[in-house]
């Protein structure tokens, strides 16, 4: 009995070699029969106090793919499609706020999950100064995670309604915001120095079909083009962040893949009025651990309109692959 346990032991680890093997030389076969294996897929949110701040960490089976942040009174919601346990790149802020504004007053006010995807429906105030308001806004935002592409897409409808047209009082109408990081000229564990951080470029379209032009935040620290559109596409393109923090005279962080967060707006009324905005803190290009980066869309001041219907899409795509055989493992 107990050679036919240990030849019974021998065989099971040996057929396990094989599989882990096998999953490493082809990934995305062994991902689809995992996926064969568990057709019945399970979202869930789980909602975690976490000092002021509520998380509504999304998760397909226990794979967690991103979190939404109410840090009083913020819609922040950061991606995480890929295995790497700090693979938590750009942050997208879905609401819309004045110059200058700290960003609150957003009403979570359901996350429901099931067989289809994380149903997000928000409401708020449009920021304006420190606390006050000028306007509503709302998004009803569906989530879905493929782990076969890791890839997180979120699709709805997002509106906003002023009180009355923007004036030079106010300020150009920021639509959202997406925050990085983009380290210039750090020393990289791979030996010298380089750039780094959270993203390498911002791909921007107004045309689906065709790129309107690269950002690359140190080459042009402040960028506002005037051109107007009517659908504007910003692709931030994740990073391998491989920042020597040591070397920079603080603690050592392990190298992380970051992945591209996109987010496209669509203005229903075909009017164009969307603008680009970045800007980089070079103060900040060597703070590995600053949202040195802000790309703000907007429409300008000079508009005359006082409610905007946009459909949008959220996008993220992992930087680095791996199997996903156990759906039961967490990232």
């Amino acid at each position: 009995m107990k050679s036919q346990a240990t030849s019974s032991l021998i065989s099971t680890l040996s057929l396990l070699l094989v599989v882990v093997l096998w999953a490493s030389i082809n990934p995305q076969k062994s991902i689809a029969r995992g996926l064969a294996n568990h057709q019945s897929l399970s979202y869930s949110v789980e909602q975690v106090k976490v000092g002021s701040a509520t998380e509504y960490r999304f998760k397909l089976d226990n794979r967690h793919f991103g979190t939404l942040i109410d840090h009083e009174g913020t819609y922040a919601f950061r991606p995480h499609p890929g295995c790497d346990i700090n693979g938590w790149g750009s942050t997208w802020y879905g609401q819309p706020f004045l110059p200058n504004s700290k960003l609150k007053h957003t009403n979570i006010e359901s996350t429901i999950a099931d067989s289809k995807g994380i149903h997000v429906n928000a409401s708020g105030m449009v920021s304006r100064g420190t606390s006050d308001t000028y306007g509503t806004w709302s998004s009803v935002i569906d989530f879905v995670y493929n782990p076969v592409g890791q890839v997180i897409n979120g699709t709805g409808l997002y509106t906003i309604t002023l009180p009355g047209p923007l004036t030079d009082a106010t300020g150009d109408l920021n639509l959202h915001k997406i925050a990085s990081n983009y380290l210039d000229d750090v020393p990289l564990l791979s030996g010298g120095t380089g750039d780094t951080g959270d993203m390498r470029e911002a791909v921007v379209r107004r045309d689906p079909g065709s790129i309107w032009f690269a950002w690359i935040p140190p080459n042009q620290p402040s960028h506002f083009p005037t051109d107007k559109t009517a659908f504007l596409s910003i692709d931030v393109i994740g990073e391998f962040n491989n920042v020597d923090t040591k070397a920079m005279g603080y603690e050592p962080i392990a190298p992380a893949f970051k992945p591209s967060l996109k987010v496209d707006l669509t203005l229903q009324q075909s009017e164009a009025v969307i603008t680009f905005g970045g800007i980089y803190n070079l103060a900040e290009s060597q703070c590995f651990y600053c949202d040195n980066v802000g790309i703000t869309p907007l429409i300008s001041k000079t508009n005359s309109s006082t409610e905007f219907r946009f459909d949008v899409l959220v996008e993220s795509v992992a930087l680095e692959t791996c199997a996903y055989l156990p759906l039961t493992m967490k990232p």
